[in-house]
């Protein structure tokens, strides 16, 4: 007998747990070749963990055993932040000013599961976030959460591109999405125009080496002197604040995600040119700035204020 659990069921408990909407599709062996032709371009600059479990991002029932179906959900973290979007300041990408989204959706994921293992004990799962060789993006928009926009984000109509994204595998069948969200960016070239290095390409591909989230998260090396910090010393946003579609999408609060106050006292300090490596480790603990040390951190703060002193 087949395993089957229907998505009003599912759907009804992640909102619940508060999660913004989901969507499901069932798995089959995916085209990439889109992503070899972004690796085979040297889109990936030095992240070579990228070109790995090939046969994975193909076919992601391998990460499962009798694997059916993916369900995609989404979160939003557009809550407005004033001091975050002052052009005289020092700033991180706004998703960082949040506790660790990592551990707080897997924990919400884990929850929904137990949830659907009340209704039905057979339910098996495994949960994801940014922890498998999977394409987020390309799952979400086929589970129709949205579009894919020319910054290569994921776009929802109601939610904007500040998302957050979570997966389950799951070897239960379900109701599956037919009707793929058209796209609708049209003419706007907003994002594209917004990057100060110009590191959204045709075809919405973003080329890492250009782009201001690697330079400041993954590069392990001094960032190359062409490269326009613009002021962010941890991530990037400056195309999502150019959306048209996050500037009508705030949300009060979320259910999960909290301000990591230590994470805003580091910024704070930076900005007021005294804070130390104490702080630092303070502000990362839960956090997704503990993704760089802190020696990777001056370096970035070094370069945005050079980055400014040449621009005056």
């Amino acid at each position: 007998m087949e395993k089957y659990i229907a998505f009003d069921t599912i759907k009804s408990l992640a909102l619940k747990i508060g999660f913004q909407d989901c969507g499901a599709i069932e798995i089959r062996k995916l085209d990439i070749s889109f992503f070899n032709k972004w690796i085979n371009a040297g889109y990936n600059a030095d992240m070579q963990y990228l070109e790995r479990y090939i046969d994975i991002r193909e076919n992601h029932s391998l990460l499962l055993e009798n694997s059916k179906s993916i369900i995609s959900f989404i979160v939003s973290y557009n809550i407005e932040f004033p001091d975050n979007k002052d052009d005289n300041k020092l700033k991180f990408a706004s998703y960082s000013l949040f506790n660790d989204y990592h551990k707080a959706i897997k924990q919400a994921l884990y929850k929904l599961i137990h949830c659907i293992q009340d209704i039905y004990p057979n339910f098996n799962a495994i949960p994801f976030v940014d922890s498998a060789p999977i394409f987020e993006k390309v799952i979400a928009k086929k589970a129709g959460l949205g579009w894919i926009g020319k910054n290569s984000l994921l776009i929802n109509k109601t939610f904007g591109s500040k998302i957050l994204i979570g997966e389950i595998i799951t070897d239960f069948s379900t109701d599956y999405i037919n009707e793929i969200e058209k796209d609708l960016c049209k003419d706007c070239n907003n994002c594209i125009n917004s990057c100060p290095n110009k590191s959204i390409q045709n075809d919405c591909i973003i080329n890492s080496n250009l782009c201001n989230s690697y330079q400041t998260i993954e590069n392990k090396n001094n960032i190359a002197e062409n490269i326009n910090l613009n002021n962010h010393i941890f991530g990037c946003d400056i195309c999502l604040n150019s959306c048209p579609w996050n500037l009508k999408t705030m949300i009060k609060s979320s259910k999960f995600l909290e301000i990591n106050p230590k994470t805003i006292e580091l910024l704070e300090s930076i900005n007021n040119n005294h804070f130390d490596k104490t702080l630092f480790n303070q502000a990362k603990k839960n956090s997704p700035i503990e993704r760089i040390k802190f020696d990777k951190l001056l370096s970035n703060i070094e370069k945005a204020k050079t980055n400014i002193s040449n621009s005056n």
